[in-house]
């Protein structure tokens, strides 16, 4: 018996000469208290425990996560919406009421504190479709002199939604273009998805195919006669400013490539962006602020970003865009700022 003992002991001690699956057998035998060099079942589940989450918090912040960026639309205190008064628009102190509120930015992205980049990938539904989305703030539909009039518009959008890699990255600003692509703006239309699709939600948003897009259609009806000097004839009660590509040549509908002396695209930086709480706010008094919205000097009513279009220049600045009408290069565009929540 005590041989026996003896052996066992022996075995006992000398574990680490054998695989590690007897060695657990035989200190199991051994009868090892929690005094042994090894961790207790808690301690183990802990440590295992700490181990999963630090795990899952990697995998998490090296994932894109999903993102909803609001988008709001103001004339001064006012809310952007049909019916509602617009007072002391411009250098006249215009009242106007809303006839469209529309439009289109692509190119997303976050900025980090130390500059970078980290693009934000739309998903693709009724009003966003290849990272371009449509904003639309009518809360009615109607056509022509019944704009902003009628039933209920159905796909008012006052947000964009996506998905960005943000990983451990402080967030400090957002960056986005005004406007349509130069790979989507003179494709056909009529094939075009959703938002860009005329017949469409694209309806009344373009000038023709291979002119293309109205980037923006922000446009009101003024309470008193639009006049034009010099031509007592001319009458006008809408607003209108429409951005877009001009100086455009070549024939899509042949297969040529569309070129355009002026792009017209502005991009948009705002600081202070703070994920999650942060919406982007577009004021229209802020973009008529330096127009007289009593008169116009030329070409259609409003701006309809026409490089001999007088009304331009002072629209152009407000977004940070140059225009041949202005006397000097624009500074920093003053109709976008950021609402913290």
């Amino acid at each position: 018996m005590n041989k026996i003992i003896g052996l066992h002991q022996r075995a006992c001690f000398s574990f680490k000469c054998i695989g590690f699956s007897t060695a657990a057998l035989l200190l199991s035998a051994c009868g090892s208290s929690s005094s042994d060099s090894g961790s207790s079942p808690s301690s183990s589940a802990a440590s295992s425990s700490k181990v999963s989450s630090s795990a899952s918090s990697s995998s998490v912040s090296n994932e894109p996560v999903a993102i909803t960026i609001p988008f709001e639309a103001f004339s001064g205190n006012t809310e952007i919406l049909c019916g509602a008064a617009l007072e002391g628009l411009g250098t006249v102190s215009t009242k106007a009421t809303l006839a469209d509120f529309r439009f289109y930015v692509h190119n997303l992205r976050l900025v980090t504190s130390t500059g970078v980049e980290l693009p934000i990938t739309l998903d693709e539904t009724g009003v966003q479709t290849d990272n371009i989305a449509l904003l639309d703030f009518r809360d009615k539909l109607g056509t022509g002199a019944t704009s902003c009039q009628g039933e209920a518009n159905p796909t008012m959008n006052k947000k964009v939604v996506g998905k960005v890699l943000i990983g451990n990255n402080t967030i400090s600003s957002i960056r986005f273009v005004l406007g349509v692509p130069a790979t989507h703006n003179h494709a056909n239309q009529t094939a075009a998805k959703e938002p860009l699709k005329t017949p469409g939600l694209s309806s009344g948003m373009h000038w023709g195919w291979n002119v293309g897009y109205k980037f923006t259609g922000l446009d009101v009806f003024t309470n008193v006669a639009i006049t034009r000097p010099g031509d007592a004839a001319w009458t006008n009660n809408r607003w209108n400013i429409h951005l877009g590509s001009t100086g455009c040549t070549g024939d899509a509908t042949i297969n040529e490539a569309v070129t355009c002396t002026a792009q017209n695209r502005a991009e948009i930086t705002l600081s202070d962006f703070v994920v999650g709480k942060s919406a982007v706010k577009l004021d229209y008094a802020k973009l008529v602020a330096n127009s007289n919205m009593g008169q116009d000097a030329g070409g259609p009513a409003g701006c309809m970003s026409g490089g001999n279009d007088p009304e331009c220049g002072a629209i152009f600045a407000t977004v940070g865009l140059s225009h041949p009408s202005q006397s000097a290069a624009p500074s920093t565009q003053t109709a976008f700022s950021i609402v913290n929540k």
